[in-house]
């Protein structure tokens, strides 16, 4: 049986919770508040208004009491009713958030699940993240029920507060969520043995305690598109809409619960904490601020900082008004304006038919195609290396961007599959061409491009029907204009990865438009730009949660393993900052700041979620401080890298192990070592590897004894990919150390080693003792005699020899 998770506090153990009851108090409290304030307005207001009406002249010295109480009670009201909103909407966010979510999963919550904490070695309820492997390796094992993405966020939030946070997620019955106070969140602080709750400053305390923070399954819902089975398109429109609220409304709590509980995981948690916590919610000078900023001068100037702000949340109608009001504010007429908002009308419609419009959860739904339509009006200036852009330009942008993604076929042959669906710049292209939607855009007025896009029928059966169909035949006879051309350009060069296929389409049209009255290379740089807004929308417009959400449905349409997301990704937004042209456009001033915030956050979230950046950055410190930089790249015993580590101590040693068990072993004799030049950490090498930085390693040791066959093969792969595929790693003198246990292994290790590419420049015995025990002097295993063989590059060593 696991041990159930233990909410009781005892003598060393402190206890706070987040639970909903306490909001409807504070709702109940400020509504009565209000009306009270209502009332004693009233009373002393009546003297003043009686003598306003019967014509005496204001006396401060008799009155100014009741001018006083009047103005704080009418304060006091409207402060009363606007807290009580605040509390009033959380409340009912969050249990919404969980009634959503039990329809989606009527299960959630009720999961039987159970952890392995190595610190008691039993099995515990619910899941906990113990660092027994890399969070993002496949190791980790996570329930089918729990999403990484959201369990990462709310544990990297809580971790930049206080780093002595572990994240358990458990039944609602335990909290209890359902019943009773309705607790969201528990949190335990466990003092350590040696201290007391009483005894040190409570800030100090703060840094040695231990907290669990203990949430519900809910929060951190699953909510993969593929989960759910879905026979109807009424079941698409339905689970789609709960989807989009769910993952809209999930990271408001999160920062609702950062916002409450960051008092008590940096300070003493007290009353007073408390209480400063509940009236800095309630605070109107907030609300009031948020509420004023609607009615005054500049609502348009407000609508653009707010779609810039939600970008990612906002509804497809408030989307499509802000980009027409961006395209107004850089100058694109009103008849053109008229003409996208029908495009739009009538993309909205084909987007509904396939399931992708408002609501969608995929990736290449309406809302992406609108968002990267809005990016590239934020990212494309009026001048740029030494272009000037004409409004004739960002129209031409405009129409490419709405109409990149846009593939009615998609999908079709495989409904029952629809989460899988991935549009085609192909199908793109010939579904524009064939339709002259692009053509009719630019040759056509906005009366007849209405009427292109209207579904007769013959009266008096029913009514016709808008932005239902194309007609092409009212271009008949017309050639597609160099607008139209350019269209399809930039859409080509929207295709990633920008294949041969693409590569040649693009440069075949910028043949077919060179020479006329457009420039050719501002066409290339119009097109890497909208390139580039379709690729970086996600990352510039998202919280962390909701990037990774996207990320999450990118590849599950790309059909890409879901374990190597975040490494991938960090990779990918790593080599995009590079970019020259992103870097420009980012730099300018005239790109929105709160889209800069955006991306730095997103960076952050997956690149500290990649294992490689971990060993990277402690081979960065490590090298300021000792002589060389060793690395076991596949421990499976981690004796014989404590003793290489305890004699020499000059040197600094990191071990990769990938075995649960050989983990816990190991952390369990580094904290009785406490040996400073030596860092175990969990993962698979086969990740690891490729995103070291090169140059790095001084050199790499890989131990072949004490395994058995399948380690022995495993490792002898592993020393094939040192010897040909990770050599750059190594420093200029790098050198890779194999240690066998007999003459048969040796040999063995001789015949993989390439001749001509290495060159043995050591080889020597020694006795490979067990781990030495702390309280005493001798070793706790068998010693065993071994042979090490050190091999260096040959090109490594000539170098050396001529200098």
């Amino acid at each position: 049986m696991g041990g159930k998770i233990d909410l009781n506090v005892g003598e060393s153990i402190k206890k706070w919770t987040f639970n909903l009851s306490y909001y409807d108090y504070a709702s109940c409290f400020f509504i009565s508040l209000s009306f009270a304030s209502m009332i004693t307005t009233g009373i002393f207001a009546i003297p003043l208004i009686s003598d306003l009406f019967s014509g005496k002249e204001l006396d401060w010295n008799r009155d100014w009491t009741n001018v006083l109480f009047t103005t704080t009670s009418a304060l006091g009201c409207i402060w009363g009713l606007m807290a009580h909103s605040q509390f009033d909407n959380t409340a009912k966010m969050i249990r919404n958030t969980w009634h959503s979510c039990r329809k989606l999963d009527p299960f959630i919550g009720e999961y039987d699940y159970e952890t392995f904490n190595p610190e008691t070695n039993h099995l515990e309820d619910g899941y906990a993240y113990h660092s027994l492997v890399d969070f993002w390796d496949r190791e980790n094992e996570v329930p089918h029920w729990l999403d990484k993405g959201k369990y990462w966020k709310i544990l990297l939030e809580l971790r930049k507060v206080n780093k002595n946070v572990r994240l358990e997620v458990t039944k609602d019955v335990n909290l209890p969520f359902k019943r009773g106070k309705g607790n969201v969140v528990v949190i335990l602080k466990k003092f350590n043995q040696v201290d007391s709750p009483g005894k040190k400053n409570e800030s100090t305390d703060n840094k040695n305690a231990i907290f669990r923070i203990i949430i519900p399954q809910w929060l951190v819902i699953n909510t993969e598109y593929k989960r759910f089975n879905i026979f109807s398109q009424t079941e698409i429109n339905t689970v789609t809409s709960i989807l989009s609220d769910v993952n809209k409304n999930i990271p408001k709590i999160i920062d609702e619960i950062i916002f409450k509980e960051e008092p008590f995981l940096k300070y003493s948690g007290n009353v007073l904490t408390s209480l400063s916590t509940y009236l800095n919610k309630s605070l109107p000078i907030r609300i009031v601020y948020s509420r004023i900023i609607e009615i005054l001068p500049g609502v348009k100037e407000r609508q653009i900082q707010y779609t810039n702000e939600n970008l990612s949340s906002v509804s497809l109608d408030y989307l499509i008004d802000s980009i027409l009001l961006k395209a107004r504010t850089i100058g694109i007429n009103e008849e053109s304006l008229t003409k996208l908002h029908l495009l739009t009308q009538y993309l909205k419609k084909e987007y509904d038919k396939l399931g992708l419009g408002e609501g969608s959860s995929e990736y290449h739904n309406l809302h992406h195609s609108l968002e990267v339509a809005y990016m590239s009006l934020n990212m494309l200036p009026k001048e740029i290396h030494g272009y000037t852009i004409t409004k004739r330009d960002y129209e031409i942008m405009l129409v490419a961007a709405l109409l990149h993604d846009y593939d009615p076929v998609q999908g079709t042959s495989h409904y029952d599959l629809m989460y899988s669906r991935v549009p085609t710049v192909a199908n793109t292209i010939t579904e524009i061409k064939r339709k002259r939607i692009h053509d009719a855009y630019f040759i056509l007025n906005s009366e007849e491009l209405v009427r292109f896009f209207r579904k007769n029928a013959s009266p008096p059966l029913v009514e016709a029907q808008e932005f239902a169909t194309t007609h092409p035949e009212m271009l008949n006879d017309i050639e597609t204009r160099i607008e139209g051309k350019i269209v399809e350009a930039l859409i080509w060069r929207t295709d990633f990865p920008f294949n041969e296929n693409a590569y040649n389409n693009f440069n075949q049209l910028l043949k077919e438009i060179d020479g006329q009255d457009f420039s050719v290379e501002k066409i290339n740089l119009i097109a890497e730009i909208l390139s580039l807004a379709d690729l970086s929308v996600t990352y510039l417009s998202s919280d962390p949660l909701l990037a990774w959400n996207r990320v999450v449905k990118l590849y599950e349409e790309l059909d890409f393993p879901l374990v190597g997301a975040v490494s991938r990704t960090d990779r990918f937004l790593s080599l995009f900052s590079e970019g020259s042209l992103f870097k420009d456009i980012i730099s300018r001033k005239t790109f929105p700041d709160v889209f800069r915030q955006k991306w730095d956050n997103v960076y952050q979230f997956f690149h500290e979620g990649n294992p490689s950046n971990k060993i990277n950055n402690l081979i960065l410190d490590a090298k300021t401080k000792y002589e060389k930089i060793n690395m076991d790249v596949l421990v499976s015993n981690c004796d014989y890298l404590i003793n290489t580590a305890l004699h020499n101590k000059n040197e600094y040693h990191i071990g990769i192990i990938r075995d649960k068990d050989e983990i816990i072993k190991a952390q369990t004799k580094l904290s009785e070592l406490q040996i400073e030049n030596l860092e175990i950490l969990p993962g698979n090498p086969d990740n690891i590897l490729p995103f070291i930085k090169d140059k790095s390693v001084d050199n790499f040791i890989i131990t072949i004894f004490c395994d058995n066959s399948e380690r022995r093969i495993t490792k002898e792969r592993m020393l094939k990919n040192l010897l040909h595929s990770y050599m750059s790693k190594l420093s200029q003198d790098g050198t890779i150390q194999i240690i066998v246990e007999n003459e048969q292994d040796f040999r063995k290790i001789m015949s993989l080693i390439p001749e001509h590419d290495f060159k043995i420049i050591d080889t020597f015995g020694k006795v490979a003792s067990g781990a030495l025990n702390p309280d005493k002097s001798r070793h706790t295993k068998d010693a065993k005699n071994v042979k090490i063989i050190t091999i260096q590059k040959q090109q490594n060593n000539n170098n050396n020899i001529q200098k």
